[in-house]
């Protein structure tokens, strides 16, 4: 609010009025919306004020969705109530200052428009003393976009904040790259660079920014973190999903899974503290292995159908949506989505941990001990299992996180690849990554979380989408780009 003169001011938003109720004449400005023949504003916070239209102004064209700049008194509606009420005042135009007229309707596929719903502002009506129809002051949805964009911006800057304070350093790593990523069900966008001399060069945009990061991990860099953008093609847009979306990477030097796992749990509780969520966090998020959760509540031991004939038979009457040409991954996702996840749904929070090799990507294979007899000496042994040391969060039924081990034989690295590009030829490898892995990655640990998720759900928000100023949807026309 800013005083022009003494009897004129700018009018920012409702709650001034207590503060200023003494100032007779206003500049404010606001975009027209009618309701039958009532017309009202929504002003720059979201706020919709009932307007009243002086006699040498009904002349005037207002369209619906111009935004105009005009003097006006603000009358109260009932002398007798209190101050506190914001339903006690009335905006009457006296004179128009300025006008941008719209010249058609704002169609948006996801973002709500600017002008209030009818539905909601007729629903609101009341009558005065003067027989004038009106609506209540309430707060519009775009409003309520722009404070949870405002408390996703000041949570990147926590997230920020919890990072350095525990010696992280924060990267900015390339988003055109030779390789998005090789992971079997991730799809990256394709374009091209073209130099000063006409050579052509095939680029990726990353779906995550590890090869990057690992690179940096090969240099000598101890704790590194960093929020960058992320891109998957040919996925679904849903609550949870964008094709474009900012995830939070971290690594350790010499760091362990249970190391990332703690730090997963308390940075979320360290943003539900800071935004004051309405979910309740608990102090003990339990861990259940995959192997043992499809044991207790499927009786499939993952250790013993490692073909997938054998996993078929075991599966074949878990669930109508299992057929005989599913591969092994097929097998164990539908399951797992099935079956394992309304278990998952139950807990407030929780970890699940040492997927199946198959789902394995750059996590490290699992080693236990093994005691031998003492025909061989009695010796002790490393024995690899058919799981990695790889980890996911969920958040009341969300995944919001997939943390490794990380794998640093470069052998079993370039074997992995291998398998990959068999089933996706089309896929590109990064050589220069591969040399850093050759050259060496030191032991360490990393984590890549989806912090949007994370904070749409503290929030209480119903998609992800809710948090960003322009939505992917929101580039296309109505209803012409799939939902889910």
């Amino acid at each position: 609010m800013s005083l022009t003169s003494k009897n004129q001011l700018i009018l920012q938003n409702l709650f001034e009025l207590r503060k200023v109720h003494s100032v007779s004449e206003r500049l404010s400005s606001g975009r027209v919306f009618y309701i039958d023949m009532l017309m009202g504003l929504c002003d720059a916070s979201g706020v919709i004020w009932p307007v009243g239209i002086g006699q040498h102004l009904e002349k005037e064209l207002l369209n619906e969705g111009s935004i105009i700049t005009f003097k006006c008194k603000i009358m109260r509606t009932n002398p007798q109530a209190e101050l506190k009420y914001d339903d006690n005042y009335f905006i009457i135009i006296n004179e128009l200052i300025n006008k941008t007229t719209s010249l058609s309707s704002w169609e948006n596929a996801l973002i709500p428009s600017p002008l209030p719903n009818k539905e909601e502002i007729e629903s609101q009506n009341k009558l005065f003393n003067q027989n004038i129809k009106v609506t209540n002051f309430y707060t519009s949805p775009v409003a309520k976009r722009l404070k949870s964009i405002k408390q996703r911006n000041s949570s990147l800057d926590r997230v920020h904040l919890f990072f350095k304070n525990r010696g992280f350093v924060n990267i900015e790593t390339p988003t055109l790259v030779p390789s998005g990523g090789v992971e079997v069900y991730l799809n990256p966008f394709h374009t091209e660079y073209e130099d000063h001399r006409g050579h052509k060069w095939k680029l990726q945009l990353p779906t995550s920014p590890e090869f990057a990061l690992k690179k940096l991990m090969v240099e000598g860099t101890h704790k590194i973190f960093q929020l960058s953008r992320a891109y998957r093609n040919n996925g679904e847009v849903s609550k949870h999903h964008e094709p474009e979306f900012v995830m939070l990477e971290w690594y350790r030097a010499q760091g362990t899974l249970q190391n990332m796992m703690e730090d997963t749990q308390n940075l979320v509780e360290t943003l539900a503290y800071y935004l004051g969520t309405h979910l309740e966090i608990p102090k003990q998020w339990p861990a259940f292995r995959v192997d043992k959760l499809f044991q207790d509540i499927l009786s499939i031991s993952l250790e013993h159908v490692q073909n997938t004939e054998q996993f078929y038979l075991k599966a074949k009457n878990l669930s109508p949506s299992i057929t005989k040409n599913d591969d092994w991954d097929t097998l164990f996702y539908k399951l797992f989505m099935e079956k394992i996840e309304p278990f998952l749904e139950k807990q407030k929070a929780c970890f699940v941990t040492h997927y199946p090799i198959q789902m394995g990507a750059l996590a490290a294979q699992e080693r236990v001990k093994s005691n031998r007899s003492l025909e061989q000496n009695d010796s002790i042994e490393n024995e690899t299992k058919p799981f990695v040391e790889r980890m996911e969060a969920f958040l009341y039924g969300v995944e919001i996180c997939n943390g490794y081990l990380e794998l640093s034989d470069a052998k079993n690295l370039s074997e992995r690849f291998q398998k990959t590009l068999s089933a996706r030829p089309e896929l590109q490898q990064d050589p220069l990554f591969e040399n850093a892995m050759e050259f060496g990655l030191p032991p360490c640990s990393g984590n890549a979380l989806g912090i949007d998720r994370v904070i749409a759900l503290l929030l209480g928000q119903k998609s992800i989408s809710s948090l960003y100023p322009l939505p992917f949807l929101s580039q296309f026309p109505k209803g012409t780009v799939a939902w889910e």
